[in-house]
């Protein structure tokens, strides 16, 4: 992201979003995945958050519960991803697909 970008970014509730979502996708990778929940949390918790950024956050927030071997938290969330509206088919069929790997890891 340019800098520019990340400015314009500041003044608008989407962009200070995005810039938390990307914020906690580094800590995940970083294997801070408690850092990278804070962050999802409080974007899953404001009633100003819009709906490409809430599923956003609740996917990548059950991959970080998978990553601490929470699994049923994190099907939990990814059962939350496909019950939200306007859902694009790629994102359904990833929730799908994930939730069948937790269940499969716990057999």
């Amino acid at each position: 992201m340019s800098l520019l970008s990340q400015i314009t970014g500041l003044f608008s509730r989407s962009g200070r979003d995005e810039q938390q979502l990307a914020r906690a996708l580094e800590l995940a990778k970083a294997k801070q995945p408690e850092q990278a929940l804070e962050i999802y949390d409080k974007l899953l918790a404001s009633s100003g958050t819009n709906d490409t950024t809430r599923a956003r956050a609740l996917f990548n927030r059950a991959l970080a519960h998978s990553s601490l071997n929470n699994d049923e938290q994190a099907i939990i969330d990814l059962n939350a991803v496909l019950e939200l509206p306007n859902l694009p088919e790629n994102v359904q069929s990833a929730a799908r697909t994930q939730i069948a790997r937790v269940r499969r890891r716990n057999t």
